[in-house]
């Protein structure tokens, strides 16, 4: 089970992801390792081609024609690239926080959490792909597309399970050192909002390296 924590990618016979409804790329990364760095049990994931959309984060294997996927609405937190001088001589990592199943498989209904890093072994700029990420993830296209899916299916069912209940649904609480770096994250997005909803049309047509 371990070697399954992420749920599978569909992929085109040319290799290629195949989208949910609504979905768009947003952002694409080589040679890209994800690392559950807190559980040695979930098997690190090495050297993988990864394409942020507005629903998942999918880390492709190129060599195998397989892939693996962080859904959007399992992530609870997202941790900005480390400034120090150490970080300069590593390769850059983003961590993100995401629920998961008691047996370590993530998914937006787990119980507990997992810490992903990732780990960027190409030529890119971490500081680009996390701002990307936080648009991405602020934006919340999975909820707009999961309640357009509903009204299809039928607004009147009275259950309640319409757009709305995305927006209030409860996260789990991050606190002490971790509650300390999302408040240092919300003045980092509050400062740097109006710059990247600025350039929000065109960052959408660029990659990330």
């Amino acid at each position: 089970m371990a070697a399954n924590w992420l749920p599978p990618v569909l992929l085109t016979a040319s290799g290629r992801p195949v989208f949910l409804p609504g979905e768009v790329e947003r952002c694409l990364l080589s040679a890209v390792d994800l690392d559950a760095e807190e559980n040695p049990a979930l098997p690190t994931l090495r050297s993988g081609l990864l394409v942020l959309t507005s629903h998942r984060i999918l880390w492709i294997d190129e060599s195998s024609s397989s892939g693996r996927a962080i859904p959007l609405s399992a992530v609870v937190h997202a941790y900005p690239p480390k400034k120090s001088l150490r970080s300069m001589f590593a390769s850059p990592r983003i961590r993100i926080q995401v629920s998961a199943l008691p047996d370590g498989r993530v998914g937006e209904k787990g119980t507990r959490s997992e810490m992903v890093t990732i780990v960027m072994r190409g030529k890119t700029d971490p500081d680009v792909f996390y701002g990307r990420l936080l648009e991405v993830l602020r934006s919340r296209t999975w909820e707009a597309s999961e309640g357009s899916e509903g009204r299809e299916q039928g607004s009147g069912s009275g259950s309640g399970s319409g757009s709305g209940e995305g927006s209030t649904r409860v996260r789990m609480p991050v606190v002490g050192v971790s509650g300390i770096l999302r408040k240092e994250q919300e003045m980092w997005e509050s400062t740097d909002k109006s710059l990247q909803e600025a350039f929000h049309d065109l960052n959408a047509l660029m990659v990330c390296n």
